[in-house]
């Protein structure tokens, strides 16, 4: 049998997963790994389907996505931001993932030179792999954003694309405009991955690259926004240069988009101003509460979070972090990201979700502040740490 022409290590957090499913204490298992806010969508919007709805659904759908999802995507982006974008480049896809790999695939060459944050999405070096490039660690600043003083000297005659994710994942950090600004003025198709844009703890929206001139591509979706990562809709905004082979692309990767998730999106954009308020209403105390938990329990943890669902606690300096997280699954019961899923050089943290249950989040950070205690109690006595680039307390 011919061995297979690309693949890829299994990533870290999957691999916890199936230890906490094995784990052998006698603790109930908690998971704070994956990326799913617990935010209760049902209690606010109806999601239910007729039988007159299943009709619609049915058949094949359009290869960009239903005109009828467009458009309001197209309406949202008015209202929210005042971004005109014509329908003819908002293209329906797979969740998020599959506007990357889309926008990528229109990028991406044998060769070619991408730009990503050195500490970011797991599935960015992936993807870029997967059409034959070569993905570039680019530095942050001290709030996490792409380094604007590194970010020049890793441009080459090869770069086909830079990637910024804001807000990010997994600090929460945000970019200002000027930022998006700056990093858009190279000359360089930027690929702005939006998927937290939404859910800001300030009740504003986070800056889009919508709002910039260029040729340049947004990733955005709805499993983060809205809390339905099930129901696999993203959608990718590119440039009317792009817009004909875009569409030529992504009809070889689905022919078209889920349907049924098409329709829910419908609805969810429908009541977005409600649904988005009440997220971003959840977030802020259980974002809170999680760091309440870590003072209570002398975790250090990153303070300075401004969006999305995750916290950062620090490791004892030379710890790896798949090692930790695996202990802490195996016999601690407790499921987390290790940040080496984010990172070629392990960045020494575990990634935590704070949307679950109160008695979760509390529950699994004092289970880690046994382990971290066992493992050396005195890196818990000071609540001002700084490794790896993090600033906590």
């Amino acid at each position: 049998m011919p061995s297979p022409i690309l693949t890829f290590p299994p990533m870290g957090i999957d691999k916890i997963s199936t230890l906490l499913a094995r784990n052998q204490s006698h603790c109930r298992p908690i998971s704070l790994a994956f990326g799913q806010s617990d935010f209760p969508i049902q209690k606010y919007l109806d999601l239910t389907l007729q039988a007159k709805d299943l009709e619609k659904v049915l058949g094949y759908g359009d290869i960009a996505g239903q005109m009828s999802l467009r458009e309001k995507i197209s309406s949202f982006y008015a209202s929210t931001l005042g971004v005109e974008l014509p329908v003819s480049q908002i293209l329906i896809t797979d969740g998020a993932t599959g506007a990357l790999v889309l926008a990528l695939g229109l990028l991406v060459r044998p060769g070619s030179e991408v730009i990503i944050p050195a500490v970011g999405y797991a599935a960015y070096p992936r993807i870029v792999k997967m059409f034959g490039g070569i993905p570039i660690s680019a530095p942050l600043d001290a709030e996490f954003n792409l380094s604007l003083h590194r970010l020049p000297d890793l441009i080459t005659a090869k770069t086909a694309a830079i990637i910024v994710n804001s807000p990010g994942n997994p600090h929460g950090n945000i970019a200002s405009l000027e930022i998006l600004a700056e990093i858009a003025s190279f000359g360089i198709p930027v690929i702005f991955d939006e998927v937290y844009q939404l859910m800001t703890f300030g009740g504003d929206f986070a800056p889009s690259g919508t709002q910039l001139p260029g040729e340049h591509f947004v990733v955005n979706g709805f499993s983060k926004s809205f809390a339905v990562p099930g129901l696999r809709i993203g959608f990718l905004i590119v440039p009317p240069s792009y817009a004909e082979a875009a569409e030529s692309v992504k009809v070889l990767l689905n022919i078209c988009p889920n349907l049924i998730g098409q329709l829910l999106a419908e609805r969810l954009l429908e009541q977005a101003p409600v649904l988005l308020k009440a997220h971003q209403s959840y977030l802020r105390p259980c974002h809170n509460f999680f760091l309440d938990a870590c003072d209570r329990y002398s975790v250090p943890a990153l303070r300075n979070s401004q969006a999305g669902f995750y916290g950062i606690i620090q490791l004892p300096e030379g710890m790896d972090s798949m090692t930790a997280a695996s202990i802490l699954a195996k016999d601690y019961a407790v499921a987390t990201a290790p940040g080496k899923d984010f990172a070629e050089t392990d960045p020494g943290f575990l990634r935590v979700n704070f949307t679950k249950s109160g008695q979760d989040v509390s529950e699994g950070v004092r289970r880690i502040a046994e382990f971290l205690a066992k493992v050396n109690p005195e890196q818990l006595q000071s609540h001002s740490l700084s490794a790896s680039g993090l600033s906590l307390s």
